[in-house]
């Protein structure tokens, strides 16, 4: 009999550390990936929510275009002269200018200072000659 009541003791530590073992994931995933996309979601809607009317943009499928009205769920874009489309505020990506909602910008690596510059090409590829 009292052989049955250590088993069912150490049963019960075994089953304690396996719900601590469980918490403790849950705690992981929350602090590593839930959170900081949150933080990042949260950071993107402020950024979306700032823009404004003139504010040049890139959408989430690469068209390059400039804030010509703002409405309470959708921006129009001119992406040309005399051609103006509704976008969802969520579908814009980040602002032409380089402007992102990033904390860390991207770092070239070690590789890159050692080639040679790149030479400079006749047409400014961040300007839209048909929107100024």
């Amino acid at each position: 009999m009292n052989m049955f009541i250590l088993l069912a003791a150490e049963g019960a530590t075994g089953g304690m550390s396996t719900v601590i073992m469980i918490l403790l994931f849950i705690a992981i995933f929350y602090f590593f990936l839930i959170r900081p996309q949150q933080k990042q979601q949260k950071q993107m809607e402020e950024f979306r929510n700032n823009l404004g009317k003139g504010d040049k943009i890139t959408t989430v499928g690469g068209i390059h275009g400039k804030i010509v009205g703002v409405k309470e769920k959708t921006f129009q874009v001119e992406i040309a002269k005399g051609i103006v489309i509704e976008l969802e505020k969520t579908a814009i990506n980040y602002q032409a200018n380089g402007n992102t909602p990033k904390k860390d910008p991207v770092k070239p690596e070690e590789n890159d200072k050692n080639e040679e510059p790149s030479t400079p090409t006749a047409i400014d590829e961040d300007r839209n000659p048909n929107l100024d």
